[in-house]
């Protein structure tokens, strides 16, 4: 682990820098979200929408991903699925 010491830095020079980092990293993640693709163009689905996509219970999703049957992803707190693990799922337990 990388360790930084900060000597003689005025605090709003800090909160600007801090403020920045976390802008940007917010702006990269909200391009994510709404893009919703990965980098093979593959959509992501929240879970409400993965489980009106395969008919089933959120429940039921949430087991699957639970067993690791079916794995979400997870990206700052919110629950996707890969539209392509879906129809793989689909087609393998149809």
């Amino acid at each position: 682990m990388r360790k930084l010491q900060v000597y003689d830095i005025d605090l709003e020079v800090f909160k600007s820098i801090i403020g920045n980092a976390v802008a940007k990293v917010l702006q990269e993640n909200r391009e994510l979200l709404n893009d919703s693709r990965n980098e093979s163009g593959d959509k992501y689905l929240s879970r409400k929408e993965a489980a009106e996509f395969l008919r089933i219970s959120e429940t039921t999703l949430w087991n699957l991903d639970k067993t690791q049957v079916l794995p979400a992803k997870r990206l700052n707190g919110k629950v996707l699925y890969l539209k392509s693990d879906l129809l793989n799922f689909s087609k393998t337990n149809a």
